[in-house]
């Protein structure tokens, strides 16, 4: 159910052209490097810090590339933050991370010792910073019982607990997400518990939907239904709607819920001889959609 306090997004004209493959894989031959998680620097505590928040495969890192290349075409500088590590290996991670914002490959999702921060900058201010980390530092499909919001790695607690930054928390919710129903409802429960022991009154979030292009249910003569998309979530992931309902007596009259809810699709994949996927970026409104609903959140 749609919420006129939330982004308001209304019908997408979409062209529905992709190649589905099952997982839109984050696919790319990266390199590995290794990397000490307690090593970390944040010089700016002002700037609000982008939590993209999912398990692995969820597409985290495409999402972060479709926006970034969205971005940098609205004349913003996005780059990697080289003083968040001080090693040769971050920096390598940091000039990586700049090739694949042109990239026509998909990218492989983060190895567990693979994190990076992005500044996202516009004449010369920093408007946010997003984090991107492996998703099983998140949520691990394969330790669904690990679902306690005190256990997270020794860098996300530095950065979620002890900086003064307000977060600005980017939840992914995949559609089809191809696991049994007790792992979503595990995924569903670290939120719950992320929202009530770590989000601060200044936090904000946005429950972003990715691969929504997989439901083809959910278009009509080109247009994404996105109350249908809405809706589509709560059903595959029961329970969570209500974590971030807003029981506030009075501003509950006029806003339901405490997120943001974003449809999004990365882009679409297309399998290559040798087993490689060729990647084409997804429509300009999604990246633009996200951004909106994050600016939103920045402002607010």
């Amino acid at each position: 159910m749609a919420d006129e306090n939330r982004i308001d997004l209304g019908d997408i004209t979409v062209t529905d052209n992709s190649d589905n493959h099952e997982d839109n894989p984050d696919i790319n031959e990266g390199t590995t490097f290794a990397i000490d998680e307690d090593d970390i620097k944040i010089g700016d505590k002002r700037a609000p810090i982008i939590m993209l928040f999912g398990p692995p495969t969820s597409g985290k890192s495409m999402t972060l590339v479709r926006l970034a290349r969205y971005l940098r075409k609205q004349g913003y500088t996005v780059k990697a933050d080289p003083t968040f590590k001080s090693d040769n290996a971050y920096k390598a991670r940091c000039d990586q991370f700049h090739k694949n914002l042109n990239t026509t490959e998909a990218l492989q999702g983060n190895a567990l010792n693979e994190f990076l921060m992005v500044k996202v900058i516009n004449h010369g201010t920093t408007v946010c910073q997003i984090l991107e980390a492996p998703g099983e530092h998140y949520f691990n499909p394969k330790k669904p019982d690990e679902v306690s919001a005190r256990n997270f790695r020794p860098y996300l607690t530095e950065i979620i607990r002890n900086l003064p930054n307000r977060k600005i928390w980017v939840f992914i919710t995949e559609a089809e997400w191809n696991v049994h129903a007790s792992v979503k409802d595990s995924y569903v429960a670290r939120i719950r518990g992320c929202k009530h022991q770590l989000l601060k009154p200044t936090d904000r979030v946005v429950m972003l939907y990715n691969k929504v292009d997989q439901k083809e249910e959910l278009f009509e003569d080109g247009h994404l239904h996105v109350s249908s998309a809405e809706n589509a979530m709560k059903d595959e992931y029961e329970g969570l709607a209500a974590v971030f309902k807003n029981t506030n007596p009075v501003t509950s009259l006029w806003r339901r819920f405490n997120d943001r809810f974003v449809p999004f699709c990365t882009g679409y994949y297309t399998k290559q001889v040798g087993g490689k996927y060729k990647y084409n970026e997804s429509e300009e409104h999604y990246p633009r959609l996200l951004w909106a609903g994050l600016m939103e959140c920045i402002k607010g």
